[in-house]
């Protein structure tokens, strides 16, 4: 029989035969409302866009994440319903590395973003802006810019450049996108973007073409390609051969060379292990990897904490809690075991049996020291407890030994054992590591039961 259905009969059972057990065997007891917290480990199953991975754009990765949340909060409601504040959840999301176009932005004096009132204004009716309140493939945006620049900034002088941020739909998606106008004696023309500068320029000469081969057909016989596909067979070699000292991921070449006699010129870059064509005005995919999306859930809505690309587990061994019974001994040396010198109670260490002293009758009645627990409630005392681990013990004191090479894009999660408290079992706590400040924070999610 399902264990949740065997659980259920049971307490229905208890309830009816004995309904007021609390009230009469505990004066004053308060019934707990039922909460329903939910820790979600596992692979996205929500709705990738068409490309099938998400992407994160260089130098615009608040807009990819913000993308990334969105789907990731329709799957989790549509799988939790209901759930209540400090449900979490790590999801694991194929995501890109995209390299934006490399032209750059001509230098714009002012930058507006277009109304709604602004494109109602060009026009309301049937293949029209201000139908859906965008352009697209059917209504160009050159056809009507140049008159609303002419309007909005008619008392400008020759020579000025503005950036006009207008949504164009295309495909059934709809995208943020600009133009640039540059007032002149006739009136607002399109000014384009700044050319992208290659790394290194390079004309191939006639030592280059021999080099690949004299016979009737090749480069070498008449100094020349005979076709744009031995010219993009030849390049990436010849490119391999020249560059082989220098070439490092990321370097660019503009290559000026002949085929059947006439001059052409090609971008080519380096990815790392081999040389491509590169169209900087095109963004291009530099990476497609797996990566892990951190939920937290507030009370009223979920909200992306991180997006990392991998969890370390850390399992505390008996040389962590020396090191907290140690730290405390030198430190807090009031909260040590009276009876032994192998725990103490300022964090819970013990060092036999391995474990986090969470029992809340020991420390109430024996370590309260200055009376720092008075009137507390058991849930007041175990966020003592997991805060002191949380922003001291593991943060502070064991995490900067425990770690040899500290990556800020690595969740490490440090396991360890509890007795007592919320309950016996392995618990963990994720943290990330800054390198500007050489620390680690905790991620502010309650302990998690493995």
């Amino acid at each position: 029989m399902n264990k949740k259905l065997i659980y259920g009969l049971c307490a229905a059972s208890f309830l009816m035969t004995a309904c007021d057990y609390n009230e009469d065997n505990f004066p004053g007891f308060d019934q707990e409302p039922l909460t329903d917290v939910v820790y979600y480990e596992g692979e996205f199953t929500g709705k990738y866009p068409t490309e099938g991975y998400f992407s994160l754009v260089q130098g615009d990765e608040e807009s990819g994440k913000a993308t990334i949340e969105k789907a990731l909060i329709e799957m989790l409601e549509d799988t939790y319903p209901y759930c209540d504040k400090g449900s979490s959840a790590k999801i694991k999301v194929k995501v890109a590395d995209v390299m934006p176009s490399q032209e750059k932005e001509p230098a714009y004096e002012d930058a507006y973003e277009l109304s709604t009132a602004d494109y109602d204004a060009m026009g309301t009716g049937k293949n029209e802006p201000g139908e859906h309140d965008n352009f697209s493939y059917n209504i160009d945006p050159n056809d009507y810019l140049p008159d609303f620049c002419a309007g909005k900034y008619a008392d400008k002088a020759e020579g000025f450049i503005c950036k006009i941020i207008y949504k164009y739909y295309s495909n059934r998606v709809t995208t943020t996108q600009a133009k640039y106008y540059k007032k002149g004696a006739d009136g607002w023309t399109e000014e384009p973007l700044i050319p992208y500068d290659a790394d290194k320029k390079y004309s191939l000469k006639e030592p280059d073409y021999v080099a690949m081969g004299t016979e009737a057909g090749e480069p070498g016989a008449n100094d020349t390609f005979v076709s744009d596909e031995q010219a993009d067979a030849c390049l990436p070699i010849f490119l391999q051969n020249k560059y082989t000292y220098v070439a490092k991921e990321g370097l660019t070449v503009e290559v000026t060379y002949k085929v059947s006699g006439k001059e052409k010129k090609a971008i080519y870059r380096y990815n790392g292990s081999a040389w491509e064509v590169y169209n900087p005005k095109a963004s291009i995919v530099v990476s497609i990897t797996e990566r892990i999306t951190v939920m937290k859930f507030d009370g009223k809505e979920w909200k992306l904490s991180n997006l990392i690309s991998d969890i370390k587990e850390l399992s505390l061994t008996n040389a962590e809690y020396t090191k907290l019974v140690e730290w405390v001994k030198e430190n807090k040396p009031e909260f040590m075991s009276t009876q032994n010198t192998t725990s103490e109670y300022y964090f819970g260490a013990d060092t036999k049996n391995n474990n986090i002293n969470n029992k809340y009758s020991t420390w109430t009645q024996y370590y309260n020291v200055d009376g720092y627990l008075n009137d507390l409630k058991d849930e007041e005392i175990q966020a003592i407890m997991d805060e002191r681990l949380a922003k001291e013990a593991f943060p502070l004191i064991l995490l900067p030994d425990m770690v040899n090479n500290p990556d800020p894009d690595i969740s490490y999660t440090v396991i360890y054992k509890i007795y007592g408290g919320r309950g016996n079992g392995n618990y963990a706590m994720s943290f990330y590591y800054s390198k500007e400040d050489n620390t680690y924070t905790w991620d502010e999610m309650a302990p998690v039961m493995q």
